[in-house]
């Protein structure tokens, strides 16, 4: 492997033909599976196995040949067989990785080259793998241990960098942006400023992360010191180095297309340059690393190309759709209203809630997005999403009602909806109180989902009742309506029998008795 380039990475997704001359695997074995005949290739596998029991690499490549015949329990079952050996030759590892990868499972890959790590700890090759297994999942500070692991083996600046990256990221991930500032991006600048005074700085993405962190530190003397200083003649003329390093980096991590910081980092990036107006030199490279994305263009090109990609994939992937809407209203937001052809965002909700109106997330992951509705459009909205969802059929005066839990999800999800684009706001008390007992109706319902459910886990149905307790309490609020109150309570405190470790009804009671106490005379 090459470890010129910076946060280059290591082989990862080798076909399955190298792997089986490597470990002496049969060539019909070979052509059976990298051509895609499965069921011969596991039959080939056995037959091997027979006379080689103990050959780590042959039982992983029929665990391949096993999943992708859909048989993932039995593949899951023979990789865990060699995981638990905690192999160090690289025809396993790498096996096992491309058998990963395929379920899905990256996390499984640290925990691979974790145990890799441990039985040879001087071996670069394994360190640079476990790095590249822990920038896949998103585990910046395990990220930046192995990179000074890798660092203090094999003193090459590429791998010192790669901690000093992961320690941005983590600056870039906090949700305390204090903690960012005063913990994450100063240990970057010390780690940087070290290298500097030891005059050991070699190439322009060293300067550009020093540039980065400065600049994310508001530190903008010392950051226009670099660039006119001796450190700034290893700069590429006129690229902003803040987007050209988060770019490349995305793209260097193998750009993972559901995961959603990935997206919002490269959206943040891309618009940089173009509110800055660059544009790439007229011949030659963007850069050193590669081309760079400056222009909505190649914005909207990227995200097309992420969900062509989904619907070639094994399993629904929820980022590309988001992005998709993400980038619809960064648009709009800069006045491109319907030039790049995007879509209708009421369209694309629409299609997100038939594939992935099950989820208890899409409610959370469409909510970001009510504002790009029209407001006239909002009633329309809902009727759409309810006419897809699979109710039974109901008797006169009966209330149709979801036949089994993922209807219930989509039910609930548009409930949500519902209450956020206000129409709840709009209806008369009668209306609420209509509204409030059809809620409870289903949540009662819902309860018979749940009758194998711990106590420490919560009904299906909860949220039915939550919403009906938000609507009693708004018509105590706004209107006074004293009754409506002490029904909430009455409602909580059912849902706590069913539901003992729900926190927010738990929450929802103390603010209500809290309220009531503070209101009623001489607080009795």
């Amino acid at each position: 492997n090459s470890h010129q380039g910076y946060l280059q990475e290591p082989l990862y997704g080798e076909s399955c033909a190298a792997l089986c001359n490597r470990c002496a695997c049969s060539s019909s074995y070979v052509d059976y599976l990298d051509n895609g005949n499965n069921k011969m290739a596991i039959q080939q596998a056995d037959k091997l196995l027979k006379k080689h029991k103990d050959l780590h690499c042959a039982k992983v490549l029929k665990a391949i040949g096993l999943q992708r015949t859909g048989k993932q329990d039995e593949a899951f079952t023979l990789a865990q067989e060699v995981a638990a050996l905690e192999p160090t030759d690289d025809n396993s590892l790498q096996a096992l990785t491309i058998l990963y990868r395929e379920m899905h499972r990256p996390e499984l890959v640290t925990k691979l080259y974790e145990a890799a790590v441990k039985k040879v700890p001087s071996s670069e090759e394994y360190h640079s793998h476990l790095f590249m297994a822990y920038a896949r999942v998103g585990e910046y500070k395990k990220m930046q241990q192995a990179g000074m692991a890798l660092y203090k083996i094999v003193p090459k600046n590429p791998y010192y960098f790669w901690s000093v990256m992961s320690l941005i990221m983590q600056s870039i991930s906090a949700q305390d942006e204090n903690l960012s500032k005063t913990m994450f991006l100063p240990l970057a600048e010390r780690m940087v400023e070290k290298m500097v005074k030891e005059d050991k700085i070699e190439a322009e993405a060293e300067v550009e992360l020093y540039y980065m962190i400065l600049e994310r530190l508001e530190k903008y003397q010392e950051a226009l010191d670099v660039v006119r200083g001796k450190l700034g003649g290893n700069l590429s003329k006129g690229l902003p180095a803040h987007s050209k390093v988060l770019i490349l980096f995305l793209s260097c991590f193998c750009f993972s297309s559901d995961d959603w910081q990935f997206y919002m980092s490269y959206f943040d990036s891309i618009f940089q340059l173009i509110d800055s107006a660059w544009t790439p030199p007229a011949e030659g490279e963007h850069s050193p690393e590669g081309e760079v994305h400056y222009s909505a263009d190649q914005a909207v090109m990227f995200v097309e190309e992420r969900l062509a990609e989904e619907s070639k994939s094994s399993r629904p992937l929820r980022g590309p759709y988001l992005a998709k809407l993400e980038l619809i209203r960064r648009l709009r937001h800069r006045g491109c209203n319907g030039e790049y052809k995007l879509g209708d965002p009421e369209e694309l909700m629409f299609q997100y809630f038939k594939k992935f109106g099950d989820k208890p997330c899409c409610f959370t992951d469409l909510k970001v997005f009510v504002d790009l509705l029209p407001s006239t459009q909002n009633a329309k909205f809902i009727n759409q999403l309810l006419g897809v969802i699979p109710l039974s059929a109901a008797a006169e005066g009966k209330l149709a009602v979801p036949a089994d839990i993922k209807a219930l999800q989509q039910h609930l999800c548009v409930v949500q909806l519902t209450r956020l684009l206000g129409l709840y706001h709009t209806i008369d008390k009668n209306q609420k109180l209509s509204v409030v007992r059809e809620l409870m109706l289903r949540y009662q319902h819902g309860l018979e989902f749940g009758k194998s459910c711990l106590k420490t886990e919560l009904q299906f149905s909860d949220y039915y009742c939550l919403l009906a307790v938000h609507l009693l309490l708004d018509m105590w609020l706004e209107a006074g309506e004293e009754k409506a109150v002490w029904q909430s309570l009455t409602l909580l405190e059912e849902g706590l029998t069913h539901s003992p470790s729900n926190a927010q009804f738990k929450l929802l009671l103390i603010r209500i008795y809290c309220i009531t106490y503070s209101t009623t005379p001489s607080g009795g």
